[in-house]
């Protein structure tokens, strides 16, 4: 089945699944951080950028994807994006073939083509491998707690995400405000890190650990 979905040449509306836990675990869990989706026509793909440092992130996500038939298996390019005041970043981006059986995420995820709201039933989903894709691909340690960067997310859904941290695993957060407007970040509470590393301790890239200080 790889083989055959790993041939650009299927139509999206072929391309049907079933997804598997693995690979919804992380459409999730990064769709809660950097990747997003781009709808083509009547279907959709997910993009996955991440900068050079995170090299062994982003190429974990090709392989694993690639091996599941999700998109090329040539290997993601180095690209360079000049940012303000003329520095110089540079990252890697790869894109997974388009699917039509996953137009129902850009319904979930997108309002008005933006990607600001989060799935109403993501309590099912925040598995402990999308939690350590969602660690991986847009937290950041504090000290000695974390907090991700849901600033793009509706305050209701970033409640929604914290609730069902809390009821799935008993890890507790705050909201805080950051940055302009009602754009607000999501912290672990420090008594909640022992059990956030528990969790996500056997799925996290060896080169991102230290965003948990493990």
């Amino acid at each position: 089945m790889s083989l055959i979905y790993n041939s650009k040449r299927l139509n999206g509306s072929h391309r049907i699944g079933p997804h598997s836990v693995e690979i919804l675990s992380i459409l999730y869990g990064t769709l809660l951080g950097d990747s997003h989706l781009e709808k083509r026509i009547n279907n959709v793909r997910i993009t996955f950028q991440q900068e050079n440092s995170n090299v062994e992130y982003l190429f974990w996500l090709w392989k694993t994807l690639s091996i599941s038939g999700y998109c090329s298996n040539i290997e993601p390019k180095l690209f360079t994006r000049i940012c303000k005041k003329g520095k110089i970043r540079h990252y890697y981006k790869f894109s997974t073939w388009t699917y039509s059986s996953l137009n129902y995420l850009y319904d979930d995820w997108y309002q008005g083509g933006s990607k600001i709201r989060v799935p109403k039933n993501i309590v099912n989903y925040l598995t402990p491998l999308a939690l350590a894709c969602w660690i991986m691909d847009d937290g950041c340690k504090v000290d000695k707690s974390f907090r991700w960067s849901t600033n793009s997310f509706l305050l209701e859904d970033i409640e929604l995400l914290s609730e069902a941290l809390l009821y799935r695993y008993g890890i507790k957060t705050t909201i805080q405000k950051c940055g302009a407007g009602d754009q607000r970040v999501l912290y672990v509470r420090l008594e909640s890190m022992i059990i956030l590393r528990e969790i996500v301790k056997d799925y996290m890239v060896e080169s991102m650990n230290y965003k948990l200080s493990i």
